[in-house]
Parts: structure tokens; sequence; C-alpha cells
């Protein structure tokens, strides 16, 4: 949910100019109301966006929806990211995001998190060809969360608080 260009553009905008209503944000932005609205009741399903009417503007804020157990560390990180970077933090928020938004690349990690293997031990122990392989292993590259050492993939201590979060939240 967290790798979408748009949506991470809407998170900035409201940590940045918080009481800022959709048709605000959606002109400031250069997209449509009826697309920021979509995009922003997406992230208020996952629970880390809050709503209040001012009249008849909708106003939201990020904040954690206490039914959503993920949500608190999520937002925690995302208001410690989006508040300082720009664009670039954006990017990388969105590869972080992308690097574990699939169920392949987190067992992935989850195997590699164990020890550090090799591109065929992870085939013969997850079970997937290479070539299901292959691209879940570069999306993990790219989002900093493991390296690779000549043929064998190591997990990576991130240093991001989203990568953090996340890497809490990795169900057992």
């Amino acid at each position: 949910m967290l790798s979408g260009k748009t949506r991470i553009r809407l998170l900035h905008h409201i940590c940045n100019h918080p009481g800022d209503h959709v048709s605000a944000m959606a002109k400031t932005m250069g997209i449509g109301v009826s697309a920021a609205s979509q995009e922003l009741r997406r992230i208020q399903s996952r629970g880390i966006l809050q709503t209040e009417y001012r009249g008849a503007k909708l106003i939201y804020r990020l904040g954690a929806d206490p039914l959503v157990y993920s949500a608190a560390p999520i937002v925690n990180a995302l208001q410690a990211s989006l508040t300082t970077g720009g664009d670039q933090e954006g990017e990388r928020l969105r590869r972080i995001a992308k690097g574990l938004g699939h169920r392949k690349r987190i067992a992935l990690l989850r195997s590699l998190l164990k020890s550090p293997q090799t591109t065929y031990a992870l085939q013969q122990e997850l079970k997937m060809a290479f070539c299901t392989i292959r691209p879940h292993l570069d999306a993990l590259l790219e989002s900093g969360l493991i390296r690779r050492t000549g043929r064998t993939f190591h997990p990576v201590s991130p240093s991001h608080p989203l990568a953090r979060a996340l890497l809490k939240l990795l169900p057992d």
C-alpha cells in the first residue's frame, strides 16, 4: 500500500501541510480530487490516517487507528521520515514498502534473517524457481533490506525508521 508514489506524495503533503482539505491537496499536487480522495481512503483503510470535518471540508491527518495493531509503529515511522525528507525520502519509503509488499519477498527475507544464503539454497528451501526468486531478490536489494556478497545474500540491519517498524511487524 505504501509503495504507490501518489500515496507517498499525499502522506508527505499531510505531514508538511496539516489542515489542508482534499481538494487543496489535489490542486497542489496536480491530481484530480476524486483520485486524491480514493488514494486517501485506501491509506485510511490501513489505519494510518484519521479524518475530521471542518464544515463541508474533509481533513486528513496522520494518526493511528487504535483498533489496527500495526498502525502506531507505522505512523510513528512515517512522521519521523516525512517531516524531514523531500522527494528522495518519498522514493526511499516507496522502495522499502515495495521490498516488503509481497508474501514471497517476506518469505525470502525471513529465510535470510535465519542465515545468509545463496540463490540456489533459497530456491531449495522455499521451492521457488530461479525466474520467480530473482525479481523478488532484486526488490529486496533495492529496498536496502538485504545485500549481496558474491553469491550469498545477507540481511541488513535497517537504519530507516519505516524499515525497522515493518520488520518488527513481520509475522513469525
